[in-house]
């Protein structure tokens, strides 16, 4: 009996859902490595797939280590949600989302301002209590305003791992893989993780505080730049390399890559975040890397070493 199309799309998700995980670990072989890019390459559909599923699991699933039962689970959320070619969880339901590449300022009903990064979710939920914005996916820059209610609601921006509420006027929050951070450009905004609301700590303009879903870690200062994106450039002073490709994959479509020995390198610079390909033509410029496209959609960096 011939295939239907929704079952080799199955077949096609369950393959590329493989990988994600496959990938996910950080002792990737080499072989295994190979393997993976003479997938990519069998099919043009397949670096496609990978993107899609590789998006839609780190949207859904937790951060920890998948047994191959839970892809399964993963494949039928991932079909259900609108198939291979669908948007992530977030995006179908969020009230402002972001593509990749794009960033957006939202005026808001009481006069606030959020900008949304690139490949960022977030609905908005103001009431007569309190003017509240959650974070579904990646990053944004609110910019609060006062309020002109009889009694000032309070502003809070939460996500997964906990609320970030403003006592001022500028700051940043941003949900990553397994963690989030806050970042105050001006004024003060109390934190608490999503464990322990009740114990929050107030950061001062230019600190910033990691939390996850358990606690808080110490308060850092943070970067001057902390809010370049806005204006499409990223701004690094000795930063790991790991830590740039991770921040330029967020404005990139496809899969980027680095190895752990070119992830170890420094980088001091500006790049220009609505221009991925001319920042990576930056990096090997600067540093002593191979960046090896296999692909519109697949990047793989390492050292020259």
């Amino acid at each position: 009996m011939p295939k239907t199309a929704d079952s080799d799309i199955s077949l096609l998700s369950e393959q590329a859902a493989k990988w994600a995980i496959c990938l996910s670990d950080n002792q990737v072989s080499n072989e295994q490595r190979a393997d993976f890019e003479a997938w990519l390459a069998q099919d043009p559909r397949h670096p496609i797939a990978f993107e899609q599923v590789s998006h839609l699991w780190q949207s859904v699933i937790p951060r920890k280590r998948q047994s191959y039962a839970g892809i399964k689970s993963f494949v039928g959320i991932a079909l259900l949600l609108g198939g291979l070619y669908g948007l992530p969880l977030a995006e179908w339901l969020a009230d402002e989302c972001t593509g990749i590449g794009e960033v957006r300022r939202i005026t808001l009903a009481d006069g606030s301002r959020i900008t949304l990064d690139s490949d960022s979710a977030a609905d908005i939920a103001f009431d007569q209590q309190q003017r509240r914005i959650i974070l579904q996916r990646g990053r944004l820059l609110a910019e609060v305003a006062p309020d002109s209610m009889q009694t000032p609601r309070p502003f809070v921006v939460e996500n997964r791992d906990g609320q970030a509420k403003a006592l001022g006027t500028r700051y940043i929050v941003e949900q990553k893989r397994h963690d989030s951070i806050v970042n105050v450009i001006e004024s003060q905004v109390a934190v608490a993780s999503r464990a322990r609301p009740g114990e929050s700590i107030t950061l001062q303009a230019g600190q910033s505080v990691r939390l996850d879903s358990q606690r808080l870690h110490q308060p850092e200062a943070s970067t001057t730049f902390a809010a370049s994106w806005v204006d499409a450039r990223l701004v690094y002073q000795d930063a790991p390399l790991s830590q740039v490709i991770s921040d330029l994959a967020r404005y990139r479509e496809g899969f980027l890559k680095i190895n752990e020995e070119a992830g170890q390198l420094r980088f001091t610079g500006v790049l220009p975040a609505d221009n991925p390909e001319a920042a990576l033509s930056i990096l090997q410029n600067a540093l002593p890397i191979r960046i090896k496209q296999h692909s519109q959609w697949f990047v793989w960096i390492d050292s020259q070493s």
